[in-house]
């Protein structure tokens, strides 16, 4: 019997172009993380009678300008394949990354979750505005406040809320940059470098389109930065902020908070706080006590802070006193009372004001209300005359 001819060699199966990313059918479970991720570059099908399974495009868009590792990385059962040797971890901090415990089911509750578009926009620094004042144009710009609900925010226990970005202002001629990036190693990590919808940097750009005169700038705790470039010297020179506010200085230690005389300030601990301006009345008694001078004036100065056993108390002048009892309704800490004149009769009728040391915080309040300066705060951080003492505009609901 005649032997059968041999059968062809199977051509070797080429290997894939270098740079190109591929799906192990058998390891893929249907998550839909890297079409989440990147859905320029993966899709999620499901044949007739078939399990659901990503799948690369045929035609994917930017894949030049990811980082292979990110995307690799993106795959919680390791079906993603690259055919090129993966970039190093981002800055040597993937050792950072560590798993939480549960993740899964943290982002099993959360998972169908959408991303907030309005995050999506100011991760791109897309949310910001332009308002036109006498002199200046006010730039404003929000920053992202909190991190998507992406499989990587549970698996690695980041927080929610985003840290604060490091900005920078350049000016070239009329035309202001604005660029901010993000600095926490663990995010950067986890979730820049790849993810085609959290870029780790952005910036904004504003031509004024006539000749400037400088910029200020500050960047508070609602994640907003106002940026004021000035197209007249004159107001350059005699501009200021409505009011005071806090820096990245701040460590949350809450003693602000707990002196400010029209509860202006809010915050959580060791984070950093927040100004209101409509009600703050630019008295200073933040930053006097402040420890670590994180507070800065209308002009843009650093409040100086004033040791406690150094701060000077409100001091009621006796001979001025009427006893009209102005400074006592108005001072928000009990730190003032009716007493009887000293040596007087203490069934004298006749009564002045007198100061409680121990609870009075320096504020100013007595002193600005008193129409016959008969009580002082002898501090040098004098109260700003331009906007006066009582709330701005809009600051309480239903009062214009």
């Amino acid at each position: 019997m005649a032997e059968a001819p041999p059968k062809p060699a199977v051509p070797a199966a080429k290997p894939a172009p270098k740079g190109t990313y591929a799906v192990i059918p058998e390891k893929c479970v249907g998550c839909d993380a890297c079409a989440r991720d990147f859905p320029d570059l993966f899709d999620m099908v499901e044949p007739p009678g078939g399990e659901r399974k990503a799948v690369v495009k045929a035609t994917p868009k930017g894949v030049e300008k990811l980082n292979a590792r990110a995307v690799v990385k993106t795959c919680p059962t390791d079906a993603i394949t690259y055919s090129a040797e993966l970039p190093p971890a981002v800055g040597g901090k993937e050792a950072l990354l560590q798993e939480a415990a549960d993740w899964q089911s943290k982002w099993e509750a959360r998972r169908s979750e959408p991303d907030d578009p309005v995050e999506t926009a100011r991760r791109y620094g897309r949310d910001f505005t332009v308002e036109e004042k006498e002199g200046y144009l006010l730039l404003t710009v929000r920053f992202p406040s909190r991190l998507p609900p992406w499989r990587d925010v549970f698996r690695y226990g980041l927080p929610e809320a985003i840290p604060y970005y490091a900005t920078r202002c350049e000016v070239s001629g009329s035309r202001l940059v604005v660029r901010a990036w993000l600095t926490d190693p663990k995010i950067r990590t986890a979730l820049c470098f790849g993810a085609n919808s959290f870029p780790d940097r952005f910036s904004v750009a504003l031509d004024a389109g006539r000749a400037t005169f400088g910029y200020r700038a500050h960047y508070d705790a609602k994640q907003v930065m106002e940026v004021v470039v000035f197209t007249d010297a004159k107001v350059a020179q005699t501009f200021t902020w409505p009011a005071h506010y806090i820096f990245e200085a701040c460590t949350g230690c809450t003693v602000c908070a707990r002196v400010c005389p029209t509860n202006a300030i809010t915050g959580e601990q060791k984070k950093m706080h927040y100004i209101d301006p409509k009600l703050c009345i630019n008295c200073s008694v933040c930053g006097v006590y402040c420890p670590f001078d994180a507070i800065k004036d209308p002009h843009d100065e650093i409040v100086k802070r004033i040791m406690p056993r150094e701060i000077p108390k409100a001091k009621v002048i006796e001979e001025l006193c009427t006893g009209c009892e102005f400074c006592i309704h108005v001072c928000p800490f009990d730190a003032l009372k009716l007493s009887p004149l000293p040596g007087a009769d203490p069934l004298d009728p006749v009564k002045i004001a007198e100061v409680i040391e121990k609870n009075c915080v320096s504020c100013k309040l007595c002193e600005q209300v008193c129409i016959k300066g008969a009580i002082v705060v002898p501090r040098a951080q004098e109260w700003t005359t331009e906007i006066g003492w009582s709330f701005q505009p809009g600051a309480v609901e239903g009062v214009p």
